[in-house]
């Protein structure tokens, strides 16, 4: 059995009583009217929701004036986002094709034809986006057509470029620079370089007072180049409508967007170049223009490669070569009206007398 020792030194204390606080004066309690709960339910309200029940017992979200804000908000998001891509294919597929008119101040250019080049490549690589230089991401670069175009357009201008270089005797190092910038390869940084040199070559023959004018055989020439161009383009797309690969074929939207990048570059050559004061010649040119710009402005909603007699699927190739025969047919008739008026060539008389001598 232990035993508890206890030392001396040990005190048991006796805990203390809790003592209870005692209030003498009571504070005074008011009395809440009715009315003053509902005013006081009124004052406070939710930042963005509160929950509200229902008849059948359920509760909701109710959305604050800000909530409703934030909501829509999202929304709005939500579709520019899903929207954006599409939005970025129809804006980068536009070529400027609506509308095909003149659009080159003569009163500013010395050389209309320069001004022709520079105007239709800057409305590109300055409005509508040079395809070439588009990231690999973007619709613009990853699209069939407006590349295309792009390519046929600045290989058809280049080559206008070349002759007309050659018929100035190829000694102008503006005219030999713009040549070998604008090519179907070219990029928008190359496009702006022929640009400043064709600038360059007009502000001097402003400063010479020197209108560039080309002769009838010139002009021959220059003709021959664009007949060429329907040519080979006749060939692309004749080709495409043989084929036939099915509706949607998109070598066929290639070729026809070739020919009418073509297209609008021969109109654009033909709105500018000098022409002879000749009825017959203002004529055949008005027509030439016309068939053109047909052809540049064919704009079909999409490209397609069916059977030609179709009524469901048509064939666009073949309609393409229908309006390049006809844009042919056309240059072919203003060729014949310019060599029409060329004079006829001086008989030479051999052992001739100079006026004014005796023999």
């Amino acid at each position: 059995m232990s035993v508890l020792k206890l030392r001396r030194d040990m005190v048991v204390v006796e805990e203390e009583k809790a003592v209870e606080a005692e209030i003498d004066k009571p504070f005074p309690l008011r009395k809440i009217e009715p009315d003053e709960i509902e005013a006081e339910a009124h004052e406070i309200e939710p930042d963005f929701e509160e929950h509200v029940a229902t008849p059948r017992g359920r509760q909701y979200k109710r959305r604050s004036f800000f909530g409703h804000i934030r909501f829509w908000f999202n929304i709005a998001a939500v579709i520019v986002v899903v929207a954006a891509y599409p939005t970025m294919m129809v804006t980068g597929a536009d070529v400027g094709d609506r509308n095909v008119s003149s659009t080159v101040d003569r009163t500013r250019w010395t050389s209309p034809w320069a001004g022709g080049v520079v105007t239709l490549t800057e409305q590109h690589f300055n409005n509508l986006g040079w395809a070439k230089d588009a990231a690999t991401w973007s619709p613009m670069g990853r699209l069939t057509a407006k590349p295309a175009y792009q390519a046929a357009m600045a290989g058809a201008l280049g080559e206008f470029v070349t002759l007309s270089n050659a018929q100035d005797g190829g000694q102008d190092a503006d005219l030999t620079a713009a040549a070998r910038l604008i090519s179907e390869d070219a990029t928008g940084a190359q496009l702006r370089a022929a640009r400043d040199a064709l600038n360059s070559y007009d502000r001097r023959l402003k400063r010479r007072a020197s209108a560039a004018s080309s002769t009838p055989a010139q002009i021959g020439e220059q003709l021959a180049l664009i007949d060429s161009w329907a040519v080979k383009y006749q060939g692309e797309v004749g080709k495409m409508a043989e084929t036939r690969n099915g509706p949607l074929d998109a070598e066929a939207a290639r070729a026809v967007y070739r020919a009418k990048g073509a297209a609008v570059a021969a109109y654009t050559v033909l709105d500018t170049l000098h022409w002879p004061d000749a009825a017959k010649v203002a004529t055949q040119r008005s027509a030439a223009l016309a068939a053109w710009k047909e052809a540049a402005e064919f704009h079909p909603m999409f490209v397609l490669n069916g059977s030609p007699d179709g009524s469901l699927f048509g064939n666009h190739a073949a309609s393409m070569g229908f309006l390049l025969m006809k844009a042919q047919k056309a240059t072919a008739d203003l060729a014949d009206a310019v060599r029409a008026i060329q004079p006829p060539p001086q008989p030479i008389i051999a052992n001739a007398v100079a006026p004014g001598t005796f023999k």
